[in-house]
């Protein structure tokens, strides 16, 4: 996505939030509700609070701040900001990591810098040791393990990495290397147990890690996980700027082609 395009895309929001400025936090556009809906469907640094009754969304800056908002009837109210991560935020996620009922605020910075904030309290939670990564190509959140909590599903430098939620230690690092741009976790073959989902046609196993599958070309630069066809298993459906492709895994093949 080109960087014309995400600036167009949230410049209403950042607006009316400069707005707010003066005004005890409060960002005074009745149209803000729909478009932050939007764009946090839409742009990898807005996140949505899941079944939120507060409608509570975090997104990052370029500047390397997080913001969370609240809605307040028509109106969003800026009620918290993190320090600054120094360079641009990349990409929000919001997950309930560790099993407690209160959701963490993950997100990474285009240097490599991984964190995570507690949402009631807004306290650091943790942050990955500096200049550990110097760059994340990819991030997701899910249970791989089925134990309590959530693990940490990232690409650094094209090598795959799974952390802990819990104690937020490595459990696993890749031999290999992935040229990938974009990471989903579900059952996408139907057997009862989540996949690792690589752009660049990697299907790989998510409890012991092996690679499953490996398909002949990219699957495409972005990714996402839906039962579009009824019969119980994932298609992967893969975006790039110039066409949507969607792949079925259990059979090994484009769907639909």
């Amino acid at each position: 996505m080109s960087s014309r395009r995400f600036l167009a895309g949230i410049s209403a929001v950042l607006f009316c939030v400069a707005l707010a400025r003066g005004s005890e936090g409060e960002v005074p556009c009745a149209a803000l509700t729909d478009a932050v809906h939007r764009l946090a469907s839409r742009y990898d640094a807005f996140a949505m609070v899941p079944d939120d009754p507060q409608g509570r969304v975090v997104y990052g800056t370029n500047r390397g701040y997080l913001h969370l908002l609240r809605s307040v009837g028509s109106r969003y109210r800026e009620i918290w900001v993190s320090p600054s991560h120094v360079t641009r935020i990349q990409k929000v996620l919001i997950s309930d990591l560790q099993g407690s009922g209160t959701p963490q605020v993950v997100a990474f910075t285009v240097r490599g810098l991984i964190v995570v904030y507690d949402l009631g309290s807004f306290g650091l939670i943790w942050q990955s040791p500096e200049q550990q990564f110097r760059s994340i190509e990819a991030l997701t959140v899910a249970n791989t393990d089925n134990d309590r909590q959530q693990e940490i599903i990232f690409l650094s430098e094209g090598r795959l990495y799974v952390y802990d939620g819990m104690h937020f230690i490595e459990e696993w690092r890749s031999d290999a290397l992935y040229d990938a741009r974009d990471i989903a976790v579900g059952d996408v073959d139907g057997d009862g147990e989540p996949e690792i989902v690589l752009s660049s046609g990697h299907v790989l196993d998510a409890r012991y890690r092996s690679l499953k599958w490996q398909n002949k070309e990219p699957f495409g630069d972005h990714l996402e996980l839906a039962d579009i066809d009824g019969d119980g298993k994932m298609e992967v459906i893969a975006s790039t700027n110039d066409a949507v492709t969607i792949w079925d895994v259990d059979e090994r093949h484009e769907k639909w082609d």
